[in-house]
């Protein structure tokens, strides 16, 4: 496998995992938010996981642009590209 093709399946690899751990989220909060007793306990499990979502949807998309680059890259540009990702990603990832 190309450095190329390993960098792209890596990538592809974190962000699915990324968006797995959204859904997950997600039907967590509704689980709690069907328990919860008010609104205002309703409101609190919103704020909490949307932080924590948010947060993940950001990776996503930033892996997404950086698969974009990656896509793009001349074989010149892959050393760096490699450092870069390798820097950003989750250290469980490299």
């Amino acid at each position: 496998m190309s450095l190329k093709d390993s960098l792209l399946n890596k990538l592809q690899t974190q962000t699915e995992h990324w968006s797995k751990q959204i859904e997950q989220l997600r039907a967590e909060a509704d689980q709690k938010i069907a328990k919860a007793k008010d609104d205002q306990a309703e409101a609190e499990i919103e704020k909490e996981f949307s932080e924590k979502i948010q947060s993940l949807e950001d990776q996503v998309e930033t892996a997404r642009t950086k698969l974009g680059e990656l896509r793009t890259s001349g074989e010149d540009q892959l050393d760096d590209l490699k450092k870069r990702i390798e820097e950003w990603l989750p250290s469980n990832t490299n």
